[in-house]
């Protein structure tokens, strides 16, 4: 077996599932639905096994990880899915460096590229990812009464309902599950003879990118490899393009800067970076964005240059205090020069933020 490319952000892991179902590959599908006392890794972590010996994603390493790899390869083999609880406490888990003093619990089901089903669901998931929107991943688990066989299904949830899939809902109304769930911490239910583990899909804070400039190419990949979703904004197709942006989530070409966030859903989530090839239009886009609800605005510029568009802006009505809020010079000061030592600096900056703790201001003077 060998690990992928490790992973940036969770939805990487549904982008992989998506990518061998498509080829109709049976992969397998171990995540931690439940843990009591401490544990290597939280509800939710996952990771998949292929028919090939691929692995993506964690479980927790050490012993734990390779008993959930054995029974991933048997689900392959067998086309049947495992629930086993492993005791973080015992002689055994204690020699291989696991003294956590928990119980976690792991899910290992297998998901067959042949059962359109399978496909159906987790590229539902990646339209919600696409379009912004928050959804649920639901796994059925139950216990056949007469021959004890376990059987597993997978569906999932969005604010406006439930595609149940495979799921078994035994009566239960699916779209009452998001009463009883946490805000984002995965929750197992329990109903009758089914358990249901519902797992919130986080979707990346997206980074949308004004410019497609040389900061903004570099900065682009930087952030996807720093676990952001990515939006890249021009009105150049010659320059926005996939060629030029190959690790872009999605590149948005503009007839005008004056319509730049009309049709996007621009959230308290957001982060709005300004790097357009003049000032005229980094006034432009930074007056639109202020009338979003983006949680971060920052713009490249010298000082003068920030003062002058600000002078502007406060003629045409914005308030001082709402101007304070931008980042602007825009990045941690690391004494940066070229685009990318320029685009490291803003990643830092907003990994700053979105970690909760930002450091102080004052990036490249642009």
């Amino acid at each position: 077996m060998h690990q992928t490319d490790s992973l940036r952000h969770p939805l990487q892991l549904y982008r992989y599932i998506a990518e061998c179902l498509a080829r109709k590959e049976i992969i397998s599908l171990a995540t931690v639905i439940s843990r009591s006392g401490s544990g290597p890794r939280e509800a939710g972590a996952s990771i998949i096994l292929t028919a090939t010996g691929q692995t993506l994603g964690t479980v927790g390493g050490g012993l734990l990880e390779a008993s959930t790899l054995e029974m991933a390869a048997a689900a392959i083999r067998n086309r049947l899915p495992a629930c086993r609880t492993f005791s973080l406490t015992d002689n055994e888990s204690s020699e291989g460096g696991m003294i956590c003093g928990g119980h976690v619990e792991i899910l290992v089901d297998y998901l067959d590229g042949n059962d359109p089903i399978c496909l159906e669901i987790i590229e539902a998931l990646l339209q919600h990812e696409k379009k912004g929107r928050p959804c649920w991943l639901i796994r059925s688990i139950r216990t056949e009464g007469k021959t004890g066989a376990l059987e597993t299904g997978l569906g999932l949830m969005d604010e406006a309902g439930c595609q149940t899939g495979s799921l078994s809902p035994d009566g239960l109304d699916m779209n009452n599950l998001l009463t009883h769930c946490r805000k984002k911490e995965p929750t197992l239910i329990a109903h009758d003879n089914t358990r249901y583990f519902v797992q919130q899909i986080d979707i990346p804070e997206t980074v949308f990118i004004c410019g497609a400039g040389h900061v903004g190419q570099e900065l682009a990949t930087i952030c996807t490899f720093a676990g952001f979703r990515t939006a890249v904004i021009d009105d150049r197709q010659e320059f926005a393009n996939a060629k030029r942006f190959p690790a872009a989530d999605e590149i948005i070409v503009l007839n005008s800067f004056a319509d730049c966030f009309s049709s996007l859903q621009v959230n308290t989530q957001a982060y709005v970076v300004i790097a357009t090839r003049g000032h005229a239009f980094d006034q432009c886009v930074l007056a639109k964005a202020l009338k979003t609800s983006a949680g971060y605005i920052g713009m490249i510029a010298s000082r003068r240059k920030r003062e002058i568009i600000f002078q502007t802006l406060r003629a045409e009505g914005f308030t001082s205090e709402e101007l304070a809020d931008v980042h602007s010079p825009i990045g941690l000061d690391i004494g940066a020069h070229t685009p990318a030592e320029i685009a490291v600096s803003i990643a830092a900056e907003l990994i700053a933020v979105r970690a909760g703790r930002e450091k102080r201001r004052g990036g490249p003077k642009a």
